[in-house]
């Protein structure tokens, strides 16, 4: 039986510690102060014609996944902190990349295990501030790197795990 799939559902967190063993990221949740977040998934595709058709034929090539995120300013909270502090560093190169772990939650694998995946990102400030007598806001992309280490994740009491899925040769 179909279910509608609630925002809540869509899980997005970011590795505060930088980590190339995804054992030990610490993966903290892109959420309070957000109130939109969503993926783009950007296909690149070519169309061509060939000689002997009147009309293009398509072929999808890649995907250039990013997700264009702003969130209030709430010192404190791990993912603004993590973002500010590439924003006052003016990070660049290795010193803006992290990891990504997106868990599609209404998709449960296992008990308390979910579908997820992790790619390799980088993160980037776009804006920072905002209108008077509000809160700032800190505009920041989230572009993925590559392809993703499919897997699962759990997750408990607002800690989340990610587990890769067994590779098959």
């Amino acid at each position: 039986m179909a279910r509608t799939v609630k925002r809540t559902d869509l899980i997005a967190c970011l590795d505060v510690l930088k980590k190339s063993d995804l054992a030990q990221a610490s993966w903290k949740l892109i959420g309070d102060g957000v109130t939109t977040l969503t993926y783009s998934y950007n296909p690149n595709t070519t169309s061509e014609t060939y000689i002997n058709q009147d009309n293009a034929t398509t072929t999808l090539d890649s995907y250039a996944v990013s997700i264009d995120g702003e969130q209030k300013a709430l010192f404190g909270d791990d993912v603004f902190d993590f973002i500010d502090e590439l924003r006052t560093s003016l990070a660049v190169g290795d010193e803006a990349i992290t990891n990504l772990l997106l868990i599609d939650k209404y998709n449960e694998v296992s008990t308390g295990n979910f579908k997820a995946q992790v790619f390799k990102c980088v993160v980037s400030v776009t804006s920072y501030g905002g209108d008077g007598g509000t809160t700032p806001t800190i505009g920041f992309t989230i572009s993925a790197n590559g392809n993703p280490t499919n897997g699962t994740a759990t997750i408990n009491n607002g800690e989340f795990t990610f587990t890769q899925e067994a590779v098959s040769l």
